[in-house]
């Protein structure tokens, strides 16, 4: 078995996810594919537009074999901590060959120069840097110039610093360096592999073509109808999706959080600052905005200024809605083993799959929640919870009227024959 590892969000799976996961399996001469999935919050701190288990079987039902989530801790932070819980949880598994993601430079091996550059530090960079700040520059400037020349006197690698500065300011490149640093540190088998991203940005709003961003998608899906962007995605994606909608449930966005997020903002005004990322006094800007606004992209809005990106405000509201602590960030962040994996849907060589994990590792398949109760485990504890309450939280928002309990204890993995 020549097994593939995708670290993903699938919200939805579209085009691009496609050609992404086909140009993978290809590069990799793959036989078995896993991915790893955020659940029904994302990284940049905002809900699914559909469940998780939803997502997932769309995902096989595309040509994923197995897919399993990410722990809500590390699938709704920031690059650093959301790639690290992606490739430990793959390494945890210890039979995952590779890994592959989009990047904007499409080249491994100047991502793999800066990962290693900024895992060991050495000195002359660690100098550089100290000296391009002492020069005033802000840090992203000062550590792509101090990078250029530790890069360019080593003869490491022939590129520009404009280059350079582009490849550290582009968010798939971000990611793909922090994948590999996880890789580096955990001292990992898993090859990692990148592939360039086509056509649309990852933020643009714009549907030009068949392949578009998530965010474009997402976006039209709150005016158009399904059928007038059907030519985005899959034909396994537009019908499950469509199915959904048309049995009542609720597309979710994140201003149908916004009265649950007030009344908790509200009720924590003064432990807000318990909450991870509730940091250098957001928490005045965000209780003293409560009031004037009346939806979630007001209220980020308010927030915004140069100290505070709409990135990171974003993250911090959602760890204040989804009661995430500081502590409990601090005591997984840097996890090396994942104690559990959760699987969300699977296809016949999914089943082939699992069963060598579970002749490789010790570690816990959860399938059904009722056993999770006998694991007596602090850190599992603690992940577990967390995917419990984010999907719980979820579900009043999303399918609330078909609700008859927990969605993690009534709701099995899906199987695709």
């Amino acid at each position: 078995m020549n097994l593939l590892g995708l670290i993903v969000e699938y919200n939805p799976f579209h085009n691009g996810h496609l050609y992404h996961l086909n140009e993978s399996k290809k590069l990799t001469n793959a036989t078995h594919t896993i991915a790893v999935m955020s659940g029904n919050f994302m990284q940049r701190g905002t809900p699914a537009l559909l469940d998780k288990f939803t997502r997932a079987e769309i995902a096989v039902k595309n040509g994923v074999d197995l897919v399993v989530e990410l722990p809500t801790l590390y699938s709704c932070q920031s690059a650093e901590i959301f790639s690290h819980g992606g490739i430990t949880l793959l390494n945890s598994l210890n039979c995952v060959n590779s890994v592959c993601f989009g990047s904007e430079i499409g080249n491994i091996d100047i991502l793999y120069i800066i990962a290693k550059i900024l895992i060991d530090e050495p000195p002359t960079f660690k100098n550089k840097l100290k000296s391009y700040l002492g020069e005033g520059l802000p840090f992203p400037k000062a550590r792509a110039s101090a990078l250029f020349d530790y890069i360019s006197e080593n003869k490491l690698y022939d590129t520009s610093k404009e280059t350079l500065l582009e490849i550290l300011n582009s968010p798939n490149n971000i990611l793909g360096i922090e994948y590999i640093k996880s890789i580096l540190k955990l001292n990992s088998n898993i090859k990692p592999y990148t592939i360039n991203r086509v056509n649309s940005g990852y933020n643009s709003l714009n549907i030009n073509n068949s392949i578009c961003s998530a965010s474009a998608i997402r976006n039209a899906l709150k005016t158009d109808s399904l059928e007038t962007i059907n030519y985005t995605m899959p034909k396994p994606t537009y019908d499950l999706i469509n199915d959904t909608v048309n049995s009542g449930v609720n597309l979710v966005y994140n201003d149908d959080f916004y009265q649950i997020l007030s009344s908790i903002i509200l009720r924590d005004k003064d432990n807000l600052t318990d909450y991870f990322e509730v940091n250098e006094g957001i928490e005045n800007k965000i209780y003293n905005s409560i009031f004037k606004c009346q939806n979630i992209e007001e209220l980020q809005n308010e927030i915004k200024s140069k100290r505070y990106t709409m990135t990171k405000i974003s993250r911090t509201l959602n760890n204040i809605m989804l009661g995430i602590k500081r502590d409990d960030i601090l005591k997984t962040k840097d996890l090396k083993e994942m104690p559990y994996v959760r699987v969300l849907a699977f296809n016949d060589k999914g089943c082939e799959i699992l069963k060598e994990i579970k002749k490789n590792s010790e570690i816990e398949v959860i399938t059904k929640f009722s056993k999770i109760k006998h694991i007596d485990s602090d850190i599992f504890n603690t992940l577990i919870n967390y995917d419990i309450k984010a999907t719980n939280m979820y579900s009043l928002i999303y399918n609330k009227s078909l609700l008859k309990g927990p969605m993690d204890y009534i709701t099995s993995p899906k199987y695709i024959k």
